[in-house]
């Protein structure tokens, strides 16, 4: 019987169970389709990143700028920013999406965001957004 290690949130198992499993129904199976999208989204996120980041560093407050990066570049949750930042979880939300008052929702970088990207950068981004299209398109 295979042990329960609550340390590491794991199952051993003996390997010749692993070993046995075919690829192709193994966690880590990619199919060509599925590597041409992942590759189509990675060189999406690449293309349009330095148009983004440019317009984070212009763009938003020093404030959502941190938790912006902390949320989006480095994959912190609310919980951790609002650790790091000294702040409730409830205001690193506002921060990223906004709060709606008197029915409307106002403020969030992201908010923000969308709106610079599409009055600054249109070209950029539709040039890229096309070209994942067509290549998720081209992966099916």
């Amino acid at each position: 019987m295979a042990e329960y290690n609550a340390d590491f949130w794991e199952i051993s198992t003996d390997s010749r169970y692993l070993e046995s499993v075919p690829a192709n129904r193994a966690l880590w199976f990619e199919t060509k389709e599925d590597q041409a999208r992942r590759h189509a989204f990675q060189d999406f996120f690449r293309e349009v990143k330095p148009v983004v980041a440019e317009i984070i560093d212009s763009e938003l407050t020093n404030r959502q700028r941190e938790v912006v990066t902390l949320y989006y570049f480095q994959g912190k949750t609310q919980e951790d920013i609002a650790a790091i930042l000294d702040l409730s979880q409830s205001t690193v939300s506002r921060h990223l999406f906004g709060t709606v008052r008197d029915g409307k929702k106002v403020g969030g970088a992201i908010s923000k965001l969308r709106k610079v990207i599409e009055r600054q950068a249109p070209e950029d981004v539709d040039r890229a957004f096309k070209q994942l299209q067509t290549r998720l398109a081209e992966a099916v």
